[in-house]
């Protein structure tokens, strides 16, 4: 009798609803190159009305789906819906940026105009996926379709992101938390936004953690391009008035939110740190950073850095002045050869003129 009990609640509860109760698939998908279960899962994500059991029929019923994006816009069973799924079309895909150092605002401003999409929508989706305020999407390179929906662009991306960030905090963490995993955006994002060179970062993140363990403020400009001020150039002003809690000038610790997107190189910098003993660095004028273990040393640093750059305005003031003296001399001899041009003109004119009055007088005479 149990054994009939069990039959029949498996009949109703999912055997029956798989092969026979009709359900809406309309939107686009991404089926990712992974196993059965975490296709359906995956599914499950980005809207599809299927069930978690479900890959258990996409793995013994079926052949595994290829990777790619399908368009779905009918009224079917999960069953006729995963047996057409490697059936369907493929859809055509562009190459969409997400720029290293780039706030979601400043990524949505050019998205929308070129997806033609909602900014209001995309953050809307974003905040459902994406467990962080900011950051939540890794900066690289993403395949979208030409055709597209607020909903699958933020749930493709952010799926994305947190695979990577779940790589990163199973391989240095043991398991992935966002709470605590956030800790890490907001050093790699500061680590991000000080520099590009991916040789510079693991020493830019010992300076960070040197300064923590240290209990000194970090003082970092970086910590100052968060929001509206993302690509704003930092000012002393700016440092001296801004009361935010991201002024690491005024205030010790991390500041309180993750600055912008960040890549791999960032984050790897942000769990595995250079073991150097740095606090100090400035950026010379070729646009690397040099660091220092001590305060002195980073203001002899600094001092001859000053120096090179007087020298630097003394070769541009002299270069300027040498450029245009060439200039008005050119300028000189122009109008020096202009001058004679014209005055050859007008000698021609006068003896043509004189000719013909000549030729006039014999003519009467």
């Amino acid at each position: 009798m149990l054994i009939v009990s069990i039959a029949r609640a498996s009949l109703y509860t999912y055997i029956y609803p798989y092969f026979f109760e009709k359900r809406v698939f309309k939107g686009l998908y991404y089926i990712p190159d992974k196993s059965e279960e975490e296709i359906v899962n995956s599914l499950i994500r980005q809207g599809a009305p299927l069930n978690s059991y479900d890959y258990i029929a996409l793995r013994y019923l079926y052949s595994k789906p290829k990777k790619g994006w399908v368009r779905v816009d009918s009224f079917c069973s999960a069953n006729e819906f995963l047996a057409s799924l490697q059936k369907l079309e493929r859809e055509k895909t562009r190459r969409v940026v997400f720029y290293s150092g780039d706030t979601l605002e400043i990524f949505f401003k050019t998205f929308c105009t070129q997806a033609n999409l909602d900014k209001a929508r995309l953050y809307r989706w974003y905040r459902y996926y994406s467990p962080y305020k900011e950051g939540g999407i890794v900066a690289g390179y993403y395949r979208l379709p030409y055709r597209l929906d607020a909903r699958a662009a933020m749930a493709y991306m952010t799926q994305k992101s947190e695979d990577i960030f779940r790589k990163f905090a199973l391989k240095y963490l043991g398991e992935y938390n966002p709470e605590s995993f956030r800790r890490y955006l907001i050093i790699a994002s500061i680590i991000q936004k000080e520099t590009w060179r991916s040789e510079e970062m693991k020493n830019i993140s010992a300076v960070i953690y040197n300064r923590l363990e240290r209990g000194m403020k970090l003082q970092l400009d970086a910590t100052l391009n968060y929001g509206k001020y993302s690509d704003k150039t930092v000012s002393a002003y700016r440092i001296r008035h801004d009361n935010s809690r991201y002024n690491t000038y005024r205030y010790y610790g991390l500041p309180p939110e993750i600055l912008a997107s960040v890549t791999e190189d960032a984050l790897e910098a942000a769990f595995e740190r250079s073991r150097k003993e740095y606090l100090y660095f400035v950026r010379d004028l070729f646009g690397r950073h040099l660091f220092s273990k001590t305060y002195s040393e980073h203001l002899a640093k600094i001092t001859r850095l000053k120096v090179q750059r007087a020298r630097l305005r003394q070769y541009r003031r002299i270069n300027e002045g040498a450029k245009h003296q060439r200039v008005c001399e050119t300028r000189t001899n122009k109008h020096i050869s202009d001058g004679k041009k014209a005055q050859e003109r007008r000698a021609s004119k006068h003896r043509e003129r004189g000719k013909r009055e000549k030729g006039r007088k014999d003519s009467s005479s």
